[in-house]
């Protein structure tokens, strides 16, 4: 009976901070009550408050400062990567689904960029490239990589699938190490994807959707058949 008490007391002070976030009670960055302050508020021990306290820092949407208090944060990505990354293994969802799902967002994406791009993000991606075409390690060229498909997300100005995408990245790391090394280390798959980049950048200059929609497909050709290698 206790531990169900518990769990109610604990399910109270979570529906609390859902309440007042959705609401817009509290805003990001703001501080919260205290332990004691939520203890007397909703009639629940101090040991349920400081659980779920707990429970919502170890999601990242509280942050706990010594000395200063706690505070509405938003960094739920290593969270939800962790719990995302079990679903998987649990439902043995294969991480090759994880890049099909990424690249059904990136065309979203650039089927959105194609309006919405602006010449500041163009100057952005023209900066990348140029820097690619330069000699490099494999792994230099990968942070570049990654930069540039970056940017193309950003250019979609979609805050949801900007943070899905990245989700998806993170999975990815998880699942196949190195990944995007691995891809640009053979030295002719490299060349190939740095074509596919600067095409889908002048489509993108010009506006032109069925350029940068074939250039992305075959970018993601390449890197499916490496993916389907590494099976």
């Amino acid at each position: 009976m206790e531990e169900r008490n518990n769990q109610k007391a604990y399910e109270r002070v979570f529906d609390y901070f859902t309440a007042e976030i959705t609401s817009g009670n509290l805003r990001l960055n703001d501080k919260i009550p205290t332990e004691r302050a939520l203890s007397e508020t909703l009639k629940v021990s101090r040991n349920s408050a400081r659980e779920a306290l707990h429970v919502l820092e170890m999601m990242g949407l509280i942050e706990c400062i010594q000395g200063s208090g706690n505070y509405i944060r938003c960094n739920t990505k290593e969270y939800m990567t962790r719990l995302m990354s079990l679903t998987m293994v649990l439902q043995h969802i294969d991480y090759t689904e994880v890049f099909e799902m990424r690249c059904g967002f990136e065309q979203t994406a650039l089927a959105a960029a194609m309006e919405d791009a602006g010449a500041e993000e163009l100057e952005r991606m023209h900066e990348v490239l140029e820097k690619m075409d330069q000699p490099m390690s494999a792994q230099e060229s990968a942070a570049l990589d990654l930069e540039f498909h970056k940017i193309l997300m950003e250019m979609s100005h979609n805050q949801l699938m900007i943070f899905y995408v990245d989700q998806m990245e993170d999975l990815l790391k998880l699942f196949v190490k190195d990944l995007r090394t691995s891809i640009l280390s053979d030295r002719r798959r490299a060349a190939v994807l740095r074509k596919a980049h600067w095409d889908i950048y002048e489509a993108l200059k010009i506006r032109d959707e069925a350029a940068g929609a074939k250039a992305l497909k075959k970018h993601f050709t390449v890197v499916r058949k490496h993916l389907e290698k590494l099976i």
